[in-house]
């Protein structure tokens, strides 16, 4: 069997693992409590999404330029970014979830979030690579929430999940409170990533929230010096911080 199959069967197994669960335990939504629903429509209705033409770094909204004026002064190791909606009301709740209470019923529905922002764009990749947590965070909670979105997208967009491909070889301290230049100096050299696997490769770089974009920034930094031939940087929710909407 290859691998491909082997990761779409362990996903399906698991699926049915997950519905049992639910069955036992049912769900509620994140946004309203509803017993039964992952994300109620209601609820789901209600996520501000990114629309509209964005700036192609950091999913501003801009008018003219694909560029906004903040990342017209900096360089990117990424080539492109692409987010699903603003980390607020509902859509941060269920983050929260995931993160913290390992919600993998949730992870499922918001996995499927990312995947309709991947078929939109004109991104073509060879693998799914998740933004590792340090040590010390996944020994505190057993699992990377940006691995939860991750591989179930990988099997529903038939790509290869490479989670070995980039690992966190320091500890760095909270990026809360930090403006863009503390942030990518304290996630600097934070990452190794293996040409092995990615040299000549292109990569869907996933995580949770975008803030800064420094993570990603380091993350696809070593990338590139591993060889990857192109980066995408893609998370479920950007940070209300900066933001701007454009009618």
């Amino acid at each position: 069997m290859d691998e491909l199959k082997r990761q779409t069967l362990n996903m399906q197994i698991h699926d049915i693992l997950f519905h049992l669960v639910d069955w036992v335990l049912p769900p509620s939504c994140p946004g309203c409590g509803l017993e039964g629903e992952i994300i109620c429509n209601e609820c789901e209705s209600k996520i501000v999404r990114l629309v509209g033409k964005q700036c192609t770094f950091c999913g501003q909204a801009v008018r003219g330029s694909n560029i906004c004026g903040d990342c017209r002064d900096r360089s990117h190791s990424y080539d492109a970014y692409r987010g699903y909606g603003l980390y607020t009301g509902v859509l941060r709740e269920a983050i929260l979830r995931l993160k913290y209470q390992n919600d993998v019923g949730i992870a499922r529905i918001l996995s499927q979030y990312l995947e309709n922002v991947v078929l939109s764009s004109n991104w073509v990749f060879d693998m799914v690579v998740p933004v590792p947590l340090s040590l010390q965070k996944y020994e505190e909670r057993g699992y990377n929430q940006a691995s939860r979105l991750a591989k179930p997208l990988a099997v529903h967009l038939g790509k290869f999940y490479r989670p070995e491909a980039i690992t966190r070889i320091r500890e760095t301290s909270s990026q809360v409170g930090l403006d863009i230049q503390a942030r990518l100096e304290n996630v600097r050299n934070a990452f190794r990533a293996d040409p092995k696997i990615v040299n000549g490769k292109s990569i869907l770089l996933v995580d949770d929230v975008f803030t800064t974009g420094a993570t990603l920034e380091s993350a696809a930094s070593e990338l590139k010096i591993a060889g990857a031939k192109h980066v995408y940087a893609l998370t479920l929710a950007k940070s209300r911080r900066n933001v701007k909407f454009f009618e």
